[in-house]
Parts: C-alpha cells; structure tokens; sequence
C-alpha cells in the first residue's frame, strides 16, 4: 500500500460534510415539525387533530427512515462524520423527548412548572436545562417536575461521557485503521 493510497481523497471531503450538514439539519426539521405538530390532546378530539396527528406521524416516520439510512452509512463507514451525526441525531431526539415531557406535563398537571405557557416555552426550558445555562425564567415547582428536571440533568450527564468517548473512539476493530487494538507478537 503506497502512502498515496492511504490518503483520503479531498474531493470527497466537500461533500461528506455538505451531506452531513443536509442530513442533521433534515433531522432537525423533521422532528421539530413532529413536535410543533403534535397536539396537546388526543388524536381524536376534533379533525384538525386528527390531522395534525397524522402531519406529526409522517413527519416521525421520515425521521425513522432518516435514522435507518444513517445506521446503514455509520456500519459501512466508521468515520468520525458518521459518529458525530450519530450523537447529533441522540441529542436531537432526546431534546425534543424532554420537551414533549415538558409540556405534557405542564398542559396536563397544572402548577407544576411556573413558566411553561406552551410547546415553545417547554423547547427553550429544554434547550436551557441541556446548556445549563439555566436563566431562572422558567422553573420546576411540583415534586414529579422536579423528579423529570433531575431525570433529565442526569441523562444529560451520561449523554455527554456517552458522545465524548463515541467522538473520540479511534478505531472499530473492522480494519488496518484500528488504533486500539493491541499489536499481535510475531510467531
């Protein structure tokens, strides 16, 4: 093998990280319309929600379909692009999973937040426990608000160990890239 060889070819460069940048902003967009989308009440309760319903379960199945194309690419390419959008899509999901919490619980047990008026108040009390850059304008009052806010630092806390040693992982046993594997002695 030639060193020449070994080096990534610069023309694909440009546009792994165009399609990196298409893919994660698409994940982000499919799931903030599933989540501006998806009404507080039950999909039964008029048909305009019945409708919305079903605008946020199309919009959840592209993300399903985003997901399972980006699982086959991370498989055949290991590459710290495919793990970088891995852990983006994670953070994604579980933004989004705290802040439909966050306002299920607002809408549904009143008193438990003081703050939290509607679905994009819910997202930025999200993003804000995520930074922990806590302003203090939106805070847990209620125990079981509380319990969910703890809940979620300490998911934050694992996500966080979680992505550094996915993004920092040198090698995946799969090829002569792996740096992690101890050297075999010569027989």
């Amino acid at each position: 093998m030639t060193p020449h060889a070994a080096t990534p070819e610069p023309h694909g460069r440009p546009r792994e990280a165009l399609q990196f940048v298409w893919r994660t902003s698409l994940t982000v967009v499919l799931l903030t319309v599933c989540y501006y989308v998806l009404p507080p009440a039950g999909p039964f309760h008029d048909p305009l929600t019945g409708a919305r319903w079903l605008g946020s379960v199309v919009a959840l199945c592209g993300f399903v379909l985003l997901v399972r194309r980006s699982v086959r690419t991370a498989r055949r390419d290991p590459s710290f692009v495919a793990r970088g959008e891995a852990v983006l899509t994670v953070l994604y999901v579980l933004v989004l999973f705290f802040a439909v919490t966050y306002s299920t619980m607002a809408t549904h047990v009143p008193g438990q937040f003081d703050g939290i008026e509607d679905s994009t108040d819910a997202l930025y009390f999200t993003v804000t426990v995520v930074s922990t850059v806590g302003f203090g304008d939106i805070t847990p009052v209620g125990t079981a608000a509380r319990l969910v806010v703890t809940t979620h630092m300490l998911v934050n806390l694992i996500y966080v160990g979680t992505a550094l040693r996915v993004l920092t992982a040198r090698g995946t046993g799969r090829g002569p890239e792996d740096v992690t594997a101890p050297a075999r002695p010569a027989p």
